[in-house]
């Protein structure tokens, strides 16, 4: 006779829950998390849970908040400590409940190296230019982390679209990575590009893309670098949302077929109401003959 299997231990749960909720839908994180409370019929554990996965999430596709007081996306980069977000541009630090998506405890977090600074808010106001007219209700923020022999500077995007009522979620975020060190006139470009989209009329359609980017980039002045590096970006973001496009259009074109019915030649949907109503005409005509 089998033996049963052994019931799973409350880490093992939390770390099926975890790896699921990092592939929940954009801005569907608490019907995912809702769902698979059910699933696991332990609601002490996902109580206990809830907050650090909620984080987590929040992190990984940078969740922006805006207040009055701050414009910022949330990411690892700009966490001071637990729960404590830093808005470079703003140079304020807050407190932020990952539950509730509430900021509180504005205080001023001003910078201290100033040609860093310096540098960082010229990529800002360059990428924040761009963003704008790129992206419909995108968002950016640009971090600066100093070490001893150079400077590195953060870059990340976000952009999401919540249509429930047409049912389909979507999101698109960037996060690009280069050094600045001394005497050096030229450096890496290390970026990731993901999309992540949603739809769920009459089925359920879940697609993640990502795509890395590595480049060169001149290093001048700080005007000139961020213009270059926007530059960059958006060369990168065409090409892949054309590849993007092009792959949708072969997969229209094949595998999607096996989900729905097949179109015909002319990629239209035929109209049966039309038809059918010539029909009936068509007979009625034969018969008065």
């Amino acid at each position: 006779m089998a033996q049963l299997e052994q019931p799973l231990t409350g880490q093992e749960k939390v770390k099926i829950v975890s790896s699921l909720l990092k592939q929940a839908p954009p801005e569907e994180f608490c019907e995912a998390f809702r769902d698979l409370r059910l699933l696991m019929g332990d609601d002490s554990l996902m109580c206990q849970e809830a907050a650090s996965l909620c984080a987590l999430h929040n992190k990984l596709y940078f969740t922006p908040v805006r207040r009055k007081e701050c414009e910022v996306l949330l990411t690892r980069h700009n966490e001071l400590e637990e729960e404590h977000f830093l808005d470079s541009q703003r140079q304020v630090s807050f407190k932020f409940d990952h539950l509730r998506k509430e900021a509180s405890e504005f205080q001023a977090h001003p910078q201290e190296d100033e040609k860093g600074e310096a540098w960082r808010r010229a990529l800002y106001e360059g990428l924040k230019a761009y963003v704008s007219s790129h992206y419909p209700g995108g968002i950016c923020s640009v971090f600066i982390k100093d070490t001893a022999i150079r400077k590195i500077l953060i870059a990340c995007i976000a952009s999401r679209l919540r249509r429930p009522s047409a049912f389909w979620n979507g999101l698109w975020k960037s996060e690009w990575t280069f050094t600045l060190t001394p005497a050096s006139t030229s450096t890496q470009v290390a970026g990731t590009i993901m999309v992540q989209a949603h739809y769920f009329e009459d089925g359920n359609f879940h697609l993640t893309v990502c795509k890395d980017v590595a480049e060169s980039l001149p290093v001048t002045t700080e005007t000139q670098t961020s213009q270059d590096f926007v530059k960059l970006l958006e060369d990168a973001d065409n090409q892949f949302q054309d590849g993007l496009m092009e792959e949708y259009q072969r997969m229209s074109d094949t595998h999607l077929k096996a989900f729905r019915r097949q179109l015909p030649i002319i990629h239209s949907t035929i109209d049966w109401e039309k038809i059918v109503t010539a029909k009936i005409v068509e007979i009625q005509v034969e018969v008065f003959c």
